[in-house]
Order: structure tokens, then C-alpha cells, then sequence
């Protein structure tokens, strides 16, 4: 059968979201936070309290959540920050 598409598969598409793009300084901002977060919570875990690992679990949850539902506490807060 022929395809009826005009642009190959290779070709940049400007409308397609997600796809190769820069992010914006928010998301950078709150991928730097739950990496940040993550981290800090290893180092808890292992040098301070078991419970620190607890820190990782809610990170790691928060940034999952925020994948399917698109509610980001921390860009919120950002958005607030800057007015």
C-alpha cells in the first residue's frame, strides 16, 4: 500500500511535542530538584538513617505522578516565585 505522508521518518517535525526539544527553564529547574532530591536521599539513607531512603521513594514517586497526571508541586511553586 502507498503512504500518503509527505516527510520521512528522519525529517524534524515541528509540530511534534516531546520529541528532541530543549526543555524549558522550569522543567530544567525541576529535573535539577528531583535529581537533587534523589541524591540527598541516598546520601541520608546510607550515612545518616535508613529512613532517608524514604526521600528517594517520594522523589522518585512525585516525578512519576507528575508524568501521567502533569501536576508538578515544585513548578508550581516556581510559577509563584517568579510574579
Amino acid at each position: 500500500m502507498p503512504t500518503t505522508a509527505s516527510s520521512s521518518a528522519d525529517a524534524p517535525d515541528s509540530s511534534a511535542t516531546g520529541v528532541c526539544r530543549v526543555p524549558p527553564p522550569q522543567e530544567k529547574l525541576v529535573r535539577v530538584l528531583a535529581g537533587t532530591v534523589s541524591l540527598a536521599g541516598l546520601g541520608i539513607g546510607f550515612f545518616v538513617s535508613p529512613w532517608g531512603y524514604l526521600l528517594t521513594v517520594f522523589a522518585g514517586l512525585n516525578v512519576i505522578q507528575s508524568a501521567f497526571t502533569g501536576f508538578c508541586p515544585p513548578e508550581i511553586i516556581y510559577r509563584w516565585l517568579k510574579k
